[in-house]
């Protein structure tokens, strides 16, 4: 889980422009980004520690100096990146007339609180941190469809979501993958003739994820399992009722008996976000980036040298630590004393 990722960030291709007062990080089209600005943001983020800990499994947080102190120079500048991208976006959301009603605060919010490790997680933010984060997740939203002209109100929700439900189903499963066919069938037998499916998981599975757990594999929709487990596991697990046993299935990974042990239909509050990507598909997530990276080559943005410098990455461009003789020194971030 990287920090990009969680925050929606955008790659920014710009060139730099002037000078910018050292009160100042970055400016966006004369809209400033004020040093405090950033920092304030990046210690709302850091005082999560819930939130911190889903971060550094995929990247470096704090910077080597002592006391906590300090921030990973990366981790800033990935901070910075989000927010400039996020004036872009607010340039253009007024640029057409775009105006957040209650209701897309709302479906903001729950976009906010799945895209930053759940509910709980996300509660742990302080008020007015989470109140940026749900206003930049309904502006991405609006923003996104209107470049679409898809309507993602409450009752194209809805609607969608009664046409859809089954998509939606939360479908608990469990295998057991034995590398052939003759193994499978001998299997397959021995559960039709009331042989213990978690027994005979622990025994006979090849899966060392699953195979200790009685072959339970988890739950989820059946986009989940086609990202997880491949179209062949997904299609199986989207008809078979509960507490029924598909015969012997070929996947790439061997031959697999799988079982579905629960089924039920997730609530739509709880699925506002999911109905949303669906109703955009990939075309909504294009647009967007293409308007940011479109924007960006004519904004005028100016960067603070003590954040770094405007730099091509595999995925873009964006804020880079200025190139330095010393490595160390721009591992970390040291915050100016207030």
């Amino acid at each position: 889980m990287r920090l990009s990722k969680m925050l929606g960030l955008l790659g920014v291709g710009v060139a730099l422009s002037g000078c910018v007062s050292s009160s100042v990080a970055a400016t966006v089209n004369g809209t400033a980004i004020s040093t405090s600005a950033l920092l304030s943001e990046v210690k709302s983020i850091t005082a999560n520690q819930a939130f911190v800990k889903q971060l550094e499994t995929s990247q470096q947080v704090y910077g080597q100096g002592s006391g906590g102190n300090t921030y990973s120079m990366a981790f800033v500048d990935e901070v910075l990146n989000r927010r400039i991208s996020m004036n872009l976006i607010n340039q253009e959301a007024h640029k057409l007339g775009i105006k957040l009603t209650s209701q897309d605060i709302a479906l903001g919010r729950v976009d906010a609180e799945q895209t930053f490790g759940g509910a709980s997680v996300f509660s742990q933010f302080s008020k007015e941190y989470q109140a940026q984060l749900i206003k930049d997740s309904a502006i991405l939203d609006v923003v996104e469809a209107r470049l679409v002209n898809a309507d993602i109100s409450l009752n194209a929700l809805r609607s969608y979501y009664s046409a859809h439900a089954s998509a939606f189903d939360n479908i608990c499963s469990s295998q057991i993958l034995v590398s052939t066919q003759a193994q499978a069938n001998s299997i397959y037998q021995q559960l039709q003739g009331n042989g213990n499916f978690a027994a005979l998981a622990k025994a006979d599975s090849g899966d060392p994820n699953t195979a200790p757990n009685g072959g339970a594999v988890g739950c989820g929709t059946y986009s989940n399992y086609v990202t997880a487990l491949g179209s062949q596991y997904a299609q199986i697990v989207k008809t078979l009722a509960p507490n029924s046993i598909a015969p012997p299935a070929h996947l790439p990974t061997g031959w697999a008996i799988i079982e579905v042990t629960s089924r039920s239909t997730l609530p739509f509050d709880q699925l506002t976000p999911q109905i949303r990507a669906a109703i955009l598909g990939t075309k909504g997530q294009t647009a967007l980036t293409n308007l940011v990276n479109q924007n960006a080559k004519t904004a005028a943005i100016s960067i603070n040298p003590r954040y770094g410098q405007i730099s091509a990455t595999s995925s873009g461009s964006g804020v880079a630590p200025m190139a330095s003789p010393a490595p160390s020194l721009l591992n970390f971030f040291v915050p100016a004393a207030s």
